[in-house]
């Protein structure tokens, strides 16, 4: 899911699964098994351990971890990762979705997975000028996130990212942007939020810097120039970014 740094609470509200924060042995050592009662689908302390950071991660963050965010919380490799995975599921306490890079369901006891609430939002595209933002004719789909991923209040919507201006702040092409529509932009945003910024129709996220007789939006890419917006130019501020959400392929 955003920027890194100061900008990290942008992500999800705090991210606390922290890079080789997870304790693991060493993948090529056995662990003794857990809840021994359960038989043949009692987990070994590793693969407990993995079960349970992907119960606190899909609880405090909304989905579940990537393969890449559970090797970097354990501090292991990736087909490590993969790895425990895979047994976790074969013993039934996980289900793994094809061709998802969140792909894993967590099921219970008896059997049934749990359902996480989900909230829809618009993705937009180009934004017709003269029309609400949210009108019809902009929206190009709906995505489905996690409603612990939202603000508890707000109009939200989605935009792809577009370009690499913003990669230094961790936000990457393609990347969807997960914004809260705001209605005014001196009590709403404060230097340095990241905002989506509307601008000949075309939607596009910078750091906010409001200085004495006009407001920068600055790009995360030394490569980019900064947009210098004076109360002549018609620009709108239109949204506050709250969140990204990313697929690994």
């Amino acid at each position: 899911m955003s920027a890194e740094s100061a900008k990290e609470n942008n992500k999800t509200n705090a991210y606390n699964f922290k890079t080789g924060k997870g304790k693991i042995e060493d993948f090529g050592k056995k662990s003794p098994r857990v809840e021994q009662n359960l038989g043949k689908i009692s987990l070994t302390e590793k693969q407990s351990r993995i079960l349970s950071f992907i119960k606190e991660h899909s609880q405090e963050i909304g989905f579940p971890p990537t393969v890449r965010d559970i090797a970097s919380y354990f501090n292991i490799s990736a087909k490590a990762a993969h790895d425990h995975i895979k047994a976790v599921a074969k013993k039934g306490h996980i289900r793994l979705l094809a061709g998802a890079a969140r792909g894993i369901e967590i099921v219970n006891r008896s059997g049934e997975t749990q359902d996480v609430p989900m909230v829809v939002i618009p993705l937009l595209g180009r934004i017709a000028a003269g029309k609400p933002m949210l009108a019809e004719e902009n929206i190009e789909s709906r995505i489905a996130l996690p409603s612990s991923f939202m603000p508890a209040s707000g109009d939200m919507f989605a935009l792809k990212v577009k370009g690499s201006s913003m990669e230094k702040a961790g936000i990457f092409e393609n990347d969807i942007a997960v914004l809260k529509q705001i209605k005014d932009v001196n009590v709403e945003i404060k230097n340095g939020d990241i905002v989506a910024a509307l601008i000949d129709g075309e939607a596009t996220l910078k750091t906010y810097i409001k200085q004495k007789n006009n407001i920068e939006l600055r790009p995360e890419n030394p490569d980019y120039q900064p947009i210098i917006i004076t109360s002549r130019d018609d620009v709108s501020i239109m949204a506050k970014l709250v969140g990204i959400y990313r697929k690994y392929n």
